[in-house]
């Protein structure tokens, strides 16, 4: 994956028409291609953007106030997709961290 194609994951997979941040919210569940491939986009923009004091607005956009999508309604899984999906949000906020510490 190049640098251009994980933006892109990144932009359709947050910000786009049906983010997976809101199917989640929505009860709908963890499509795990999407989860995927999102995580191996974050990772990539990781490596290049790491070392650089600037990063894409778009890009930044992307993960502003994401936690606010990490509340789930509890009745709309079972403990173990929950507990799935918590692990999912955290390693996706973790990328986040990980790709803006400075």
């Amino acid at each position: 994956m190049n640098k251009n194609e994980a933006l892109n994951c990144v932009y359709e997979n947050i910000l786009g028409e049906h983010p997976i941040l809101i199917q989640l919210r929505n009860g709908e569940g963890l499509n795990e291609d999407k989860y995927s491939e999102l995580i191996t986009a974050m990772k990539r923009l990781i490596v290049e953007y790491k070392s650089l004091e600037v990063t894409p607005k778009k890009l930044a956009l992307s993960f502003v106030d994401i936690s606010n999508y990490f509340y789930l309604n509890e009745d709309k899984y079972s403990l173990d997709k929950q507990n799935r999906i918590e692990d999912a949000v955290q390693e996706i906020s973790q990328l986040a961290n990980e790709l803006f510490d400075c």
